[in-house]
């Protein structure tokens, strides 16, 4: 009864304490993290069954200091492997192993898998959800004492995770939704686009909605994106055809000034020096 009593206490505090975060992932991380630093676990994890593929994935791990994460490592794993457990779990039971070496003989591949990880005694729970199960919760290295306890204050955690990953899963598909909201919005906005020249303070319609419907009803959807493809790139081509001949009158008429310019110099020093000869002439005349 006392140790009952004691693992409500903590789920209390873990509570409170994953309460502090904002997001559900945080929430359900702080979660664990605190269970396990009070129960004085190795590693504390988080399967999520996907049925459609057969398989099941660590969600979320917590490790004490120096013990080595596997998260990375267990995504997909094949549930055959540890077919037995499911088994137990379909009883209403929970899977207590206080030693691995019991198990090696019978069940080999979870033997394998469980040395591999360097776990030596452990107990795991199922995760229910509308009396199906839909992963599972467990304790690597546990300290060996009650293990009854342990696992009905896992049964009662489990409760609470479950809780948590439905709200999670509320709060991915919001976000989802909020995203499409705001892009549908968007493409209002963008539903028509002009192209504006601001020196001729004239504009063309690059794209409309009708347009766009138009191309379909007549040109199958396929021909869609090209036609509009095709009727930007001669707009653009257009527009830049007006440019050069804009640039080339432009350089036309500089070249014109630049002509006419050297030739008034040269007309200007033409009277200068007829000016100066003649001024020369009648000195001479003078002297004479």
């Amino acid at each position: 009864m006392k140790t009952i009593i004691k693992y409500e206490l903590v789920i209390n505090e873990a509570l409170i304490s994953a309460l502090n975060y904002h997001t559900p992932d945080e929430q359900i991380n702080e979660f664990i993290r605190f269970f396990g630093r009070h129960i004085g676990s190795d590693r504390i994890y988080i399967f999520e069954d996907c049925k459609e593929r057969h398989g099941t994935d660590n969600t979320y791990e917590w490790c004490a200091q120096g013990v080595i994460p596997e998260i990375d490592r267990l995504q997909n794993v094949d549930m055959d492997v540890i077919k037995w457990w499911y088994d137990t779990f379909s009883k209403g039971e929970s899977i207590i192993i206080t030693d691995i070496e019991d198990i090696k003989e019978e069940h080999r591949a979870s033997y394998d898998m469980l040395k591999a990880q360097n776990v030596r005694n452990v107990v795991v729970c199922p995760l229910r959800y509308k009396d199906e199960i839909s992963g599972f919760f467990g304790v690597d290295n546990p300290p060996k004492s009650d293990y009854r306890g342990l696992t009905t204050f896992l049964d009662m955690i489990g409760t609470l995770l479950i809780s948590f990953l439905k709200l999670r899963n509320s709060f991915i598909k919001s976000n989802k939704e909020a995203k499409l909201s705001s892009y549908s919005s968007l493409s209002k906005i963008y539903a028509s686009m002009y192209l504006v020249d601001v020196q001729t303070k004239r504009y063309h319609i690059i794209k409309m909605t009708d347009q766009i419907a138009e191309y379909e009803e007549k040109n199958g959807k396929e021909n869609i994106e090209q036609s509009i493809m095709q009727e930007k790139a001669a707009k653009y081509l257009q527009k830049s055809c007006v440019q050069v001949e804009q640039e080339d009158e432009t350089t036309n008429e500089n070249a014109k000034d630049t002509q006419n310019s050297t030739t008034e110099n040269k007309d200007q020093n033409t009277d200068q020096s007829s000016d100066e000869s003649s001024d020369q002439s009648s000195t001479d005349n003078a002297q004479e």
